[in-house]
């Protein structure tokens, strides 16, 4: 069964409310969130910069 739970993703001044798949059965050593490009358009993320590099950034959770 899947996991879903709702995100409020914050940079800046853009905000984004979606639903994100929990329990996909991917592992990685550092916490990842993975989006869409339109997401990443909105949040000003896309395209990336030419300098652009991997950060991890605080994630809060509203339990």
């Amino acid at each position: 069964m899947a996991v879903r739970v709702r995100l409020r993703i914050l940079r800046g001044d853009n905000v984004v409310e979606t639903v994100a798949l929990v329990n996909s059965g991917y592992e990685a050593d550092s916490p990842q969130l993975m989006i869409p490009v339109h997401l990443a358009k909105v949040l000003g993320l896309w395209p990336p910069s030419s300098d652009a590099r991997e950060r991890v950034l605080r994630l809060l959770v509203d339990l």
